[in-house]
């Protein structure tokens, strides 16, 4: 690099490619510059964390088996195989829609969204959807699954008492799928969103 005049700035740039292999966890960068001022010879570190992104599924695989990218929701996190509780991991109640209760799936608060990485393998997305039993008779969403930003499907106003709704959309070659849960537009009190039997199926 060339000499930098008292007074001016000079930026670098560098681009980092992780191995095929590479563990999906977080990983700290790290770059040293040195320099020579006022005849000193001196040295600046500066680090960043990274995340790399999840394996695509090899095969069908139900949602809540997999690693996602990130994962935001109204009231606790979002929850594997059990509906969204407190503010506590795995404090939430079996998953139950209008009486009919799955295994498998994602418990959430609107406003949510649970993103996942498919490397354009997965072909379809199937769940059962609606608000979780445990809310008696209060709460009201709408579901949606976007495939790289487009809306793929999007539910009705779904409501405590409402049956569950069966949603499908088409992930053909999608990077990335979002699942959303938002408000029904009356405040997101008791909004707790069951994704039952969340499926994708994938080559």
């Amino acid at each position: 690099m060339p000499a930098v005049e008292p007074g001016s700035t000079a930026t670098a740039a560098w681009q980092v490619t992780p191995p095929a292999d590479a563990a999906h966890r977080g990983h700290e960068l790290r770059a040293t510059l040195a320099y020579t001022a006022g005849g000193a010879d001196r040295e600046l570190t500066a680090t960043a964390s990274v995340r790399t992104l999840p394996p695509p599924p090899a095969a069908d695989a139900w949602a809540s088996d997999l690693d996602w990218v990130s994962a935001t929701s109204g009231w606790g996190p979002v929850e594997r195989d059990r509906a969204n509780g407190g503010t506590a991991a795995g404090d939430g109640s079996p998953l139950r829609i209008g009486g009919t209760g799955y295994a498998k799936g994602l418990g959430t608060r609107a406003p949510a969204t649970v993103r996942y990485h498919l490397g354009g393998r997965c072909s379809s997305f199937t769940a059962e959807v609606g608000v979780d039993d445990a809310q008696t008779g209060r709460g009201t969403v709408r579901v949606s699954v976007l495939a790289d930003g487009a809306r793929k499907a999007t539910s009705p106003v779904l409501a405590a008492d409402s049956p569950p709704w069966a949603l499908t959309a088409d992930t053909t070659g999608a990077r990335y799928v979002d699942l959303v849960v938002d408000d029904g537009g009356d405040g997101n009190g008791n909004d707790h969103a069951d994704w039952g039997a969340a499926r994708f199926r994938c080559a």
